[in-house]
């Protein structure tokens, strides 16, 4: 394959893989007006796992077990939410 036909296929391949995280984030925006709850526990999560890493980095075991706990709780949350949406889980994740 020439170096001019693969650049074009990953050309291609990234502006549909930027399009499908455009089109991702779109339909997430819109189920959070619809469900506010689901934005604040995706906060709350992306939260949680950045205390989690700084935690593990400074080998900070003692808070981990609780930070595992909430996650779990948040995340439950989370799933039953969607659940009585009748939202799949795999709606956060990207179409490519």
């Amino acid at each position: 394959m020439s170096n001019e036909v693969l650049h074009s296929l990953l050309k291609e391949y990234e502006q549909k893989k930027l399009r499908a995280e455009l089109d991702l984030e779109k339909r997430k925006e819109e189920l959070y007006e619809e469900l506010p709850r689901l934005k604040e526990l995706e906060s709350d999560l992306n939260h949680f796992a950045i205390l989690t890493s700084k935690n593990i980095l400074l080998h900070n075991t003692s808070s981990l077990k609780d930070l595992n706990e909430k996650t779990k709780k948040l995340k439950e949350e989370k799933l039953a939410i969607l659940k009585e949406a009748k939202i799949p889980e795999r709606f956060f994740i990207s179409s490519l």
